[in-house]
């Protein structure tokens, strides 16, 4: 059973991996809660699939433990959904003995913790990620919030949980294209670490079986791997965190241009990569060689992307409001070659227009090709 830790001192937690982990995890040994009551937040389609599973699970626990359903889908990170979080916390008199365990994909991890963060002023918490986006990286490292109508994440806090269960036996019922999302982050790891990340997404894609779960299970522990060691070095994304956002600038800002919910986040991420990779050989040409595998392995994602309208002048619009911008200076994580990404500032606006609509005009070309059965 992997284990990856996040060595954050006394903040130090594990992220477990592998089929059925939340059968086998030993809540007590975490100290799930101190003397306090259990309160579970789902997913609307986990509780649907899930929660007689985990229900029974948890009632191992002498605790009580009181339940809640939030909405599936990135519209539910909004303000409206949060206060009828907070309504339910505090109704049922939430105190700070108390324990919130967020059960979901990232949009969930995102949402709870949050509210997790903020209520009191902070309880603890955990996950149990039932996605490959969530498990790769969402439920990783503390980012925790919801959107603002300008822009993705624009409001939330560091929030680290007391453990992360990636549970892989979740993503046997896990619908294809939120499994294809989970791959564009997937996808990301590769960019970032290079080498045989790489090999193993390729040999990933090369077999018949996207529920291949030994397959899954090395991609997790590679991807939770590298964001583990990113994250003890730079918690709140002070600089070296920034690397974890490749592709995010374009990314974030093709979500918000299309509609919160038209695009999962990970298919943006992989139309973002796109748009990356080519900023990056725009910059200087000499890089073409060494990212035409990498090219290789994105654009034979795209046509896996239902195909949505993007407005090129709104996308670049909400490129404005981006998080890692120092001042009215945009930043943007690239690529020299696969495993050696750097960050790049004072980019020529033409230039980022220009690896914008390239990236698009693939989209537009081969968006929704291949997408398989919706249905799965």
């Amino acid at each position: 059973m992997p284990v990856v830790n996040i060595n954050l001192g006394q903040r130090t937690y594990p992220v477990i991996i592998g089929p059925n982990v939340l059968r086998r995890f030993g809540w007590k040994q975490l100290g799930l809660v101190r003397g306090g009551r259990l309160f579970v937040l789902y997913d609307a389609q986990v509780y649907a699939l899930h929660a007689a599973r985990i229900e029974s699970q948890l009632k191992s626990s002498p605790h009580p433990m009181v339940e809640m359903v939030v909405p599936m889908g990135e519209r539910s990170k909004s303000p409206t959904v949060l206060d009828k979080i907070y309504a339910f916390l505090f109704d049922e008199g939430l105190s700070r003995s108390d324990f919130i365990l967020a059960c979901g994909g990232g949009v969930t991890s995102d949402l709870v913790g949050y509210a997790a963060a903020t209520a009191l002023r902070g309880v603890r918490w955990g996950i149990v990620s039932t996605t490959l986006l969530g498990m790769v990286d969402a439920a990783i490292g503390g980012k925790t919030g919801i959107n603002h109508p300008r822009g993705k994440n624009l409001i939330g806090s560091f929030w680290q949980p007391a453990f992360v269960l990636c549970d892989t036996s979740f993503l046997k019922t896990l619908p294809v294209r939120q499994l294809i999302a989970g791959l564009g982050e997937v996808t990301k790891y590769g960019g970032l670490i290079g080498g045989k990340m790489l090999a193993l997404i390729d040999k990933y894609f090369v077999q018949n079986d996207i529920y291949h779960e030994k397959l899954l299970s090395e991609l997790i522990y590679f991807s939770a791997s590298y964001k583990a060691n990113i994250v003890v070095k730079d918690e709140r994304e002070s600089g070296l965190r920034m690397l974890l956002n490749l592709g995010h600038t374009f990314s974030h800002a093709i979500e918000n241009a299309a509609g919160y919910g038209k695009l999962l986040h990970g298919e943006a991420v992989i139309l973002g990569l796109l748009a990356a990779v080519e900023m990056s050989c725009r910059l200087k040409p000499q890089r073409t060689k060494h990212l035409a595998d990498y090219g290789r392995i994105i654009n034979q994602m795209i046509c896996l992307i239902p195909y949505r309208k993007i407005n090129y002048e709104k996308t670049l619009t909400a490129m404005q409001l981006d998080k890692k911008r120092a001042g009215t200076v945009h930043r943007f994580v690239l690529l020299d070659k696969p495993g050696h990404p750097f960050i790049a500032d004072n980019i020529n606006l033409r230039l980022v227009a220009l690896s914008l609509e390239s990236a698009l005009k693939a989209y537009k070309s081969e968006g929704g090709r291949c997408v398989p059965n919706p249905d799965r």
